[in-house]
C-alpha cells in the first residue's frame, strides 16, 4: 500500500504536574536540509524566549467552523516547533505523554525497533506542554545531545504549546470531585493541540504514553494489521491500556480535537476517545492482539500516585533458541489468525503463529525444507507467556525423509520418522545424526494426537543443521 510511505504519525503526552507540566511526544515523517550545530544552541532557545499573547487559542477551532481555520493552520505550528520548522513532507506522527523519569527509555525503545531504512519514513513528535522555560531548555538539550542526527533529518520534532491557548481552570465543573480535575482538564486541551498539530503531517496518527516499550518491528505489526481491515474503522488499538497506542486516520483528528475540547473539563481523553469512536460509528473497540505496546510506569505524573498497570495482551514475540533454520515452506491445515502466519514460527524476527480454531486430532503444521537437510537438533516451543494454554499439550514431531507432492497447499511426505512427543507444549530432540545416519530430512511435521479445548500457538520451532 503507498499510503505507508511517510504517512504515519506517533504522538506521546505526559503530565508531570497538576497544573501544568505536560511532554507530549509524537513521531513524524520528515526531512530537512539543516544541520544540528544550526539548532543546537540558539534556534529553539529564540523559540522559547518568543512572545505568546497573540498566538491562537483552544477557542479558535472550537468557534470556527473548519473552513475557516486554513490561515490559522502555518504560523501557529511554525512557533510550537522548537528545533526546526513546521515539517512539510507527510511521515508517520506519533504522540506520547512524556514524564521526565522515563522519557529517554520510551524514545529510546521506540527508535532502536525500528529498522533504520525505516526512521526516514517516521516522525516522533515531542510536545514540551509545561511553561516551565527553563525546564524546556534543558529537556530540548538533553534530546538534541542523545538524538542529533534524528533532530538534524528532523524524524525527530520537539514542539510545545503556549498559556494562551488553553482556557481557565478555575472554578472547573466537578465530574468525578477528585483533586486531579485541574491536571486531567489541561491534559486534555494538550492532546487536542497536538491533534490539531499532527493533522496533516501524515495518513495515519498514534497515541501514545512517556512510560512504554515496544516490540521489535513494530511497524510492520502495525502496518500489517491497517492492510487487513475490510470494512471502514475509526480507530485501531495496538494495546488495551488507557490512551496507549491508539491509531486514528488524521483526517479525523480535527473531529476529535474538537470534540475532546467541547468536554475537556468532563471526562478524561482515556473516555471521550471510546464516545467519538462510537459517534463515528465504530460501535466497539478493534484491538491487536496480542499487544505491541507495554506501560511499565510504577510513578504516576500525579505527585503521590501509584499505577501499576500491565497489559494483560502484552506478550514476548521474541525468539529464543534461534536455530539455523534453512529456508524452507510452511504448510498447516489450522486457521490461521490474521498477522500471525505459519512462517512466523520459523523466521527469526519476532512473532509466532497462532491459529484461530480449537486444535483437533490430526491437525498438522508442516515445515517442508527446499533442499532436504541433515539436521542435528530440532526445538518445538508452544503456547506463550501471556497465552499459556495456548500450547499443543498433545503432538508428536515426525520427520519425514521424502517429499512426493504438494496439492492444493498439503505437502504429502513418506518415509517417515517419529522423532518424539511434546510434554507441556514443548520438545527438545537432539542427536539426530547418530539415529538418522546420513540420511536427510524434507519435511518436519507437529500432528496433534488428540482434541483440545482451546486455539494454538506455535511460538518458535529451531533447527540446528549438522556440520
Amino acid at each position: 500500500m503507498r499510503c505507508f510511505r511517510r504517512h504515519y504519525a506517533v504522538c506521546l503526552i505526559s503530565a508531570l504536574s497538576v497544573f501544568s507540566l505536560v511532554i507530549q511526544f509524537m513521531v513524524l515523517l520528515q526531512r530537512s536540509p539543516c544541520t544540528v550545530n544550526r539548532f543546537c544552541t540558539t534556534e529553539f532557545s529564540d523559540k522559547i524566549q518568543r512572545g505568546t499573547s497573540n498566538k491562537v487559542t483552544y477557542k479558535d477551532y472550537l468557534d470556527r467552523p473548519s473552513s475557516d481555520l486554513t490561515s490559522l493552520q502555518h504560523e501557529w505550528k511554525v512557533d510550537a516547533t522548537l528545533f526546526h520548522k513546521f515539517p512539510k513532507e507527510k511521515r508517520i506522527p506519533t504522540i506520547r505523554r512524556v514524564g521526565d523519569e522515563y522519557i529517554m527509555d520510551t524514545i529510546k525503545s521506540l527508535v532502536n525497533n525500528t529498522r533504520p531504512k525505516e526512521l526516514k519514513d517516521i516522525y516522533i513528535v515531542i510536545f514540551l506542554a509545561d511553561f516551565n522555560e527553563t525546564w524546556i531548555d534543558d529537556i530540548s538539550k538533553r534530546l538534541n545531545k542523545s538524538y542529533p542526527q534524528l533532530i538534524s533529518l528532523e524524524t525527530l520534532v520537539v514542539i510545545r504549546s503556549w498559556k494562551s491557548f488553553h482556557p481557565s481552570l478555575e472554578n472547573l465543573n466537578h465530574t468525578f470531585n477528585d483533586k486531579y480535575e485541574k491536571w486531567r482538564s489541561k491534559q486534555n486541551v494538550d492532546y487536542a493541540f497536538i491533534f490539531l498539530y499532527c493533522q496533516h503531517l501524515s495518513t495515519y496518527y498514534m497515541q501514545m504514553e512517556d512510560d512504554v516499550y515496544t516490540i521489535s518491528n513494530y511497524l510492520k505489526v502495525i502496518k500489517e494489521y491497517i492492510s487487513t481491515m475490510t470494512f471502514p474503522w475509526t480507530c485501531l488499538e495496538f494495546s488495551e491500556l488507557g490512551f496507549i497506542g491508539k491509531l486514528y486516520h488524521s483526517y479525523d483528528l480535527e473531529r476529535l480535537a474538537k470534540m475532546v475540547l467541547l468536554f475537556y473539563e468532563k471526562q478524561p481523553c482515556d473516555f471521550i476517545y471510546l464516545y467519538f469512536n462510537t459517534l463515528m460509528l465504530q460501535f466497539q473497540r478493534i484491538i491487536h492482539r496480542p499487544t505491541i505496546f507495554q506501560h511499565v510506569g510504577l510513578k504516576s505524573s500525579l505527585p503521590g500516585k501509584v499505577q501499576p498497570l500491565k497489559d494483560r495482551f502484552f506478550d514476548n514475540l521474541e525468539k529464543t533458541y534461534k536455530g539455523d533454520n534453512p529456508p524452507a515452506k510452511l504448510y498447516t491445515n489450522l486457521v490461521v489468525q490474521s498477522s500471525f502466519t505459519p512462517e512466523s514460527a520459523y523466521i527469526l524476527e519476532p512473532g509466532y503463529f497462532w491459529s484461530q480454531s480449537n486444535g483437533k486430532r490430526g491437525d498438522w503444521f508442516t515445515v517442508v525444507f527446499d533442499d532436504p537437510q541433515r539436521v542435528e537438533k530440532i526445538i518445538i516451543d508452544t503456547g506463550s507467556r501471556e497465552h499459556p494454554t495456548d500450547k499443543i499439550e498433545h503432538g508428536k514431531l515426525q520427520a519425514s525423509l521424502s517429499l512426493l507432492s504438494i496439492e492444493q497447499s498439503q505437502p504429502k511426505c513418506t518415509n517417515d520418522i517419529d522423532l518424539g512427543y511434546l510434554s507441556g507444549g514443548f520438545l527438545k530432540v537432539d542427536n539426530l545424526t547418530s539415529i538418522l545416519r546420513s540420511f536427510r530430512i524434507h519435511c518436519l511435521s507437529l500432528i496433534l494426537t488428540a482434541n483440545q479445548d482451546w486455539w494454538i500457538i506455535i511460538k518458535e520451532i529451531a533447527v540446528f543443521v549438522a556440520d
